[in-house]
Parts: structure tokens; C-alpha cells; sequence
């Protein structure tokens, strides 16, 4: 059976890839046929999602190489504040850069869409 290009030492990397390209399709799909409003909403929020799955990320990764004691603290920390900023941008885009609210939805569920489809890729591939 041939080996698979995406697994799970490289699945990080592709789901970056694969987001950046879904969100720019999409966006550039909804610029063309709803409103140019609509596709930047869209390519603003997958952006904003893929800034979030990083920062999720790097403080897991930083929690991991701390002492159990302290990393539970951090960690949830870390979480409240990471939330309150996402919160701040999408007031901001919101209120203030007035975005379509539907388009930073979709673009929001892009990484969510990406991770089901590989998902199902790698079960598939694997044989179930």
C-alpha cells in the first residue's frame, strides 16, 4: 500500500496550507459573487482563526515544558487572555470595520472544515 504525504508528523503544516488556501478561494469566491465586503469577512476570519490555532499551539507547547505545579496556572491564564483578545478583534471588526458577520463565520469554521476533511483523510488512508 503507498504511503501517505500527510500524516501525523507533517498534519500541523498541512492544515496551515490547507486553510490558507481554502480561506483564499473562499473569499475570493464571496468577493466575486456575494460582495467584496463578504470575501474579505471571510479571508479576515479564517485569517483570525489560523492566528488562534497557532497561539493555542505555542501555549501548549510552552504549558508541556513547565512544572505541573505552575503549568495549570499558565495554562489558564494564558486561555482567559487569548480569548479576551479574540473577543477585542471581533468586536473591533464588528463594530468598528463593520465586516460581514456570516463571512467571519465561515472564515472562522475554515480550520474546523479543514481538520474534519484530513480527518477523514488519514482514517481512509489508513484502511479505517
Amino acid at each position: 500500500m503507498a504511503e501517505t504525504r500527510i500524516n501525523e508528523s507533517n498534519i500541523f503544516s498541512w492544515l496551515v496550507r490547507g486553510s490558507l488556501l481554502l480561506s483564499t478561494l473562499l473569499a475570493a469566491a464571496g468577493a466575486l459573487l456575494i460582495s467584496p465586503r463578504f470575501g474579505g469577512s471571510l479571508f479576515v476570519g479564517g485569517m483570525l482563526a489560523l492566528a488562534n490555532f497557532f497561539w493555542i499551539r505555542a501555549g501548549l507547547e510552552a504549558a508541556l515544558r513547565m512544572q505541573p505545579r505552575n503549568a495549570s496556572r499558565f495554562a489558564i491564564l494564558r486561555y482567559v487572555l487569548r480569548l479576551a483578545i479574540m473577543a477585542a478583534f471581533l468586536y473591533l471588526l464588528i463594530v468598528v470595520f463593520k465586516a460581514d458577520i456570516f463571512g467571519l463565520v465561515i472564515g472562522l469554521s475554515v480550520l474546523v472544515l479543514n481538520i474534519i476533511a484530513f480527518s477523514i483523510y488519514l482514517s481512509t488512508r489508513k484502511g479505517g
